[in-house]
C-alpha cells in the first residue's frame, strides 16, 4: 500500500453524512434485503434522473459501511475512522459504520484453495495491490471506508467509474453487449444493463491475478462478478456484488455495502503509486524483502 497518500487521505477533512434509514426495492425471491415499501401518508424520495428515465448516478462518493476494513485511519481521540468505530485496529472484515453495519462476506474455499490462501497469508507482502497494480473487482470498491473516493459519470450509453486509488478507471457500456474474447484483464470486462432503478454489472474476463483484500482471500480467472448499484436516494447507492469462481469457492460469496455522497468541495486527488512497485530494500526479510527488522 502506498503509505505516502494513506497519510494524504487520512488527512483529508473528514465530513460526517447522517445514514438515512432507506426502503430498498428488491425482487421477490431474490434473496437480497428487499426493499419495503414507503409509511401510509409518506411518500418515496425522489431520484435525480438522466433523460432517459434511469437514476442518475453522477458525482463523488465514499464507501461508508461494510466490507473490508483492514486499516487504522486515526485521530487524536484515539477513533478509527477506517473501521467506523472508537480505539483499536480494524479487525480485517467487520461490519463498520455503525447502525445498519452488514456482516461480512463468508469464504467457502475448496481444500486445495483453502491451503493456498493459507499460504498467502504467509506471503503476504505479494499482494498485487501493494506493489500498485489495479485492484480489480469487487476490491476497487471495497476498499476501507473513508480511504479513497470514486467519481461516477453517466450517459444514456455508458457508466464510468474513476477511483483514486491507482487511478482505476472502469467504462461500462450499459446496453448488455457481449464479453471479448481472448481478452484477460485486472479488471475483467465490464457490461451493464439496467433492471428498472437498478445497474446491472456482469463482469468476467479476469487475468486470474487479484486478491479479493489484504486478508489474503483470493480468485482466479475463472472468477465471474454481477454487481448491483441501486440509488436508495439522492446521497446513498446500495452496492451489491456476488462473486463466483468455482475452482477456488464451494459457494458465491455475497457482498454488500453503501456508498456515500461525498460533498462537493471534495475531489479526487492525485495517488502516486507506480504499478510493478518492488522496493524490496523497504520490506523486512521477514516479509520476503531485504531489510532485518530492527531487535
Amino acid at each position: 500500500m502506498n503509505t505516502l497518500v494513506q497519510g494524504v487521505r487520512a488527512c483529508r477533512p473528514v465530513v460526517l453524512v447522517s445514514t438515512m434509514l432507506c426502503a430498498l426495492v428488491s425482487a421477490p425471491s431474490s434473496g437480497r434485503p428487499v426493499a419495503q415499501a414507503a409509511p401510509a401518508g409518506r411518500s418515496a424520495p425522489a431520484l435525480p434522473r438522466l433523460p432517459d428515465g434511469h437514476p442518475d448516478l453522477q458525482g463523488l462518493w465514499m464507501k461508508s459501511a461494510g466490507g473490508f476494513q483492514g486499516l487504522f485511519i486515526g485521530s487524536l481521540d484515539g477513533t478509527n475512522l477506517a473501521a467506523g468505530g472508537r480505539g483499536g485496529r480494524g479487525d480485517g472484515r467487520g461490519a463498520g459504520g455503525g447502525p445498519g453495519g452488514v456482516a461480512p462476506p463468508g469464504y467457502e474455499y475448496t481444500p486445495e484453495a483453502a491451503a493456498e490462501k493459507k499460504d498467502r497469508v504467509r506471503r503476504g507482502y505479494e499482494d498485487p495491490e501493494a506493489h500498485c497494480h489495479l485492484p480489480g473487482v469487487p476490491r476497487s470498491l471495497d476498499q476501507p471506508a473513508g480511504l479513497y473516493p470514486v467519481q461516477i459519470i453517466q450517459d444514456e450509453k455508458y457508466v464510468a467509474l474513476l477511483h483514486e486509488a491507482m487511478h482505476d478507471v472502469r467504462i461500462i457500456p450499459t446496453d448488455n453487449s457481449a464479453h471479448p474474447k481472448d481478452y484477460w484483464a485486472w479488471d475483467g470486462d465490464s457490461r451493464g444493463r439496467w433492471e428498472g432503478d437498478t445497474l446491472v454489472v456482469d463482469v468476467s474476463n479476469f487475468n486470474g491475478r487479484t486478491w479479493l483484500d489484504m486478508a489474503a482471500n483470493f480468485v482466479d480467472e475463472n472468477e465471474h462478478v454481477l454487481e448491483r448499484f441501486t440509488l436508495v436516494d439522492a446521497d446513498t447507492i446500495l452496492y451489491e456484488a456476488t462473486v463466483t469462481d468455482p475452482t477456488v469457492f464451494v459457494k458465491p460469496v455475497q457482498m454488500r455495502f453503501t456508498l456515500k455522497r461525498v460533498p462537493p468541495e471534495q475531489q479526487i486527488l492525485e495517488y502516486s503509486c507506480l504499478e510493478g512497485e518492488r522496493s524490496l530494500q523497504h520490506y523486512t526479510d521477514e516479509d520476503g524483502g531485504k531489510k532485518r527488522r530492527a531487535k
